[in-house]
């Protein structure tokens, strides 16, 4: 969904995104002259407030009508941002504690300074832009995103840079609902500093965003309803409030579970051991836990609705790259897609099937499943052809041939947020190649340092940022962040875009890292979604568009 609204030379377009929203500016030739940022201000749910800017001008610059306290002056009504986009994200600083989703109106107007004072907003050339800002679902598939600002000023000015996701690393489980920590918060609607305390449920619930509340609606339609049972494959297994909702599902007997069995995995003291003895202490059937490792890892995270019935028909199903834990939810960059589909479900419960259990997970390689391109063409659902993994050698010869080949011969673009770099695989390495090509445009993220590079502006030379932490001590304004190594990856996702603006577009993405000796060893699924689901909103002067405001101005 995309809104434009253009005004006397000021152009604003508005790009829904999963319950955010991408703003893009563009200026006239002829208002460039002393242009020094933009004003945006925000009307929702009768509210109305000033986007918040961090960065503000020096003492030297005056003001028409002084701000009358120090949130005001770091409005952008004060301090416009010096930017050609923005991305707004609901209660990132206002109303964090009750996000709103519904219409949003954005007023944007740019700004100028002559003889060091900022000039007062000029109304005649606001633009207004009025958006649905909701979480993204089209037709039968829901997909969430983890807010993954862990490391940010935003979580330093909410909850301070302590970690403190979990009271203690020994405990399993614990009251959510209990106090975190106080920090000092700046409150941006009074303009005052605030102690105020939290709680681990208000920490979680800011961090784990949309994917969370995807996964915890899955498991409460099961809960809620009797008629339903769910099938489970985890990874990591130490989220406290999935662990009581599953807990509960066992101790009626609707729930089963695949848990890896990787050798940390069963370390005594682990989260894993820890979940296997309070399962088999809850559960009307000890059986319903399987702990397996296929190869090397169960590595899918992946939850399966069916009928509680002897026909066990699957009925909808969560996949994606989110580990059902604190660090997945609340510290990785990650993603969950829901298709409310019974003949997709139905794919998983049978990869389901044919794992659960010593025997299945053994001969599972060999399987008919290994070796199968599950094609979907559904009214409410994009094309897309489902994969299982551990598969054999020459199943995955031909799958990193092919998919190599696709993000080679890319036409128009190449998007990518991967955690491995291109040393692991064939196909990450296609990747890399395409971002220090200039034949098309690239931009995306990895959790390695090794080979980070920027674009110039003008070309379309790739840009392949570092999601690690970089130990930097920034001076005020700016908070200290919490700083991440040995917690796991920052940067988690598993996709990659090809062709998003072209006739043929494509997204790899699920739980599989596309790296070749896992994708033989590991318990994986691998969506490839082809969709031209953009065509729906956007033409071609859209997309050019896009490209150039958000990364060549």
């Amino acid at each position: 969904m995309e809104k434009f609204v253009s005004k006397k030379g000021v152009s604003v377009y508005a790009y829904k995104g999963d319950a955010m929203t991408l703003l893009a500016f563009d200026l006239d030739q002829a208002l460039t002259e002393n242009f020094v940022g933009f004003t945006i201000k925000v009307l929702a749910n009768r509210r109305a407030f000033y986007i918040y800017n961090k960065m503000k001008f020096g003492k030297h610059i005056q003001h028409t009508k002084k701000p009358k306290s120090d949130a005001a002056a770091k409005s952008t009504l004060y301090s416009p941002i010096q930017k050609f986009r923005w991305i707004h994200v609901p209660s990132t600083i206002h109303y964090i504690d009750n996000p709103y989703f519904g219409e949003y109106t954005y007023e944007v107007t740019p700004r100028y300074i002559e003889n060091e004072t900022l000039l007062a907003l000029d109304k005649e050339l606001t633009v207004t832009v009025d958006i649905d800002v909701s979480p993204f679902k089209d037709g039968n598939i829901s997909v969430g995103f983890t807010r993954s600002f862990i490391s940010s000023q935003a979580f330093a000015y909410h909850f301070g840079n302590k970690l403190n996701l979990r009271p203690n690393a020994k405990d399993l489980t614990f009251d959510t609902k209990a106090i975190a920590g106080t920090a000092t918060r700046f409150n941006p609607t009074t303009g005052l500093s605030e102690e105020k305390s939290f709680t681990y449920n208000e920490i979680h619930e800011y961090l784990g965003w949309q994917a969370r509340d995807r996964v915890m609606e899955f498991l409460d339609e099961v809960l809620n309803d009797n008629a339903l049972k769910l099938d489970v494959f985890a990874y990591d297994l130490n989220e406290p409030v999935i662990v009581d909702k599953l807990l509960e599902l066992a101790a009626q007997g609707r729930v089963r579970i695949i848990l890896d069995n990787y050798p940390a995995h069963k370390e005594a003291g682990s989260y894993e051991m820890k979940f296997d003895a309070a399962f088999v202490a809850a559960a009307q059937n000890r059986d319903d836990l399987f702990r397996g490792k296929f190869s090397s890892q169960a590595h899918s995270k992946v939850f399966i609705q069916r009928r509680n019935t002897a026909s066990a028909k699957a009925e909808k199903v969560l996949t994606g790259s989110t580990n059902f834990t604190t660090n997945g939810l609340y510290i990785n960059a990650n993603h969950t897609l829901t298709f409310n589909s019974p003949e997709v479900a139905q794919v998983y419960a049978e990869a389901f099937d044919a794992s659960f259990g010593e025997t299945e997970m053994k001969a599972f390689k060999n399987s008919d499943i290994a070796f199968t391109d599950f094609e979907v063409s559904l009214p409410d659902l994009p094309e897309m052809t489902l994969r299982f993994s551990p598969h054999p050698e020459e199943y995955v010869d031909y799958l990193f041939k092919l998919v190599k080949s696709r993000i080679l011969e890319a036409k128009s673009d190449v998007l990518f947020a991967i955690m491995m770099d291109e040393s692991s695989s064939d196909i990450l390495s296609a990747v890399h190649t395409q971002v220090e090509s200039d034949q098309i445009f690239t931009a995306g993220i990895t959790d390695v340092r090794k080979g980070m590079q920027l674009y110039k502006p003008g070309r379309r030379t790739g840009i392949r940022l570092s999601g690690l932490s970089i130990a930097t001590k920034l001076p005020k304004p700016f908070k200290d962040i919490i700083n991440v190594p040995g917690l796991g990856h920052v940067i988690h996702h598993k996709f990659i875009v090809v062709d998003f603006k072209g006739a043929d577009p494509v997204v790899y993405c699920g739980s599989s890292n596309l790296a070749y000796n896992p994708e033989q060893k590991n318990g994986d699924n691998l969506l490839e979604i082809r969709d031209k689901w953009y065509t729906k909103y956007y033409n071609e002067d859209d997309l050019r568009y896009l490209e150039r405001t958000l990364l060549m101005k």
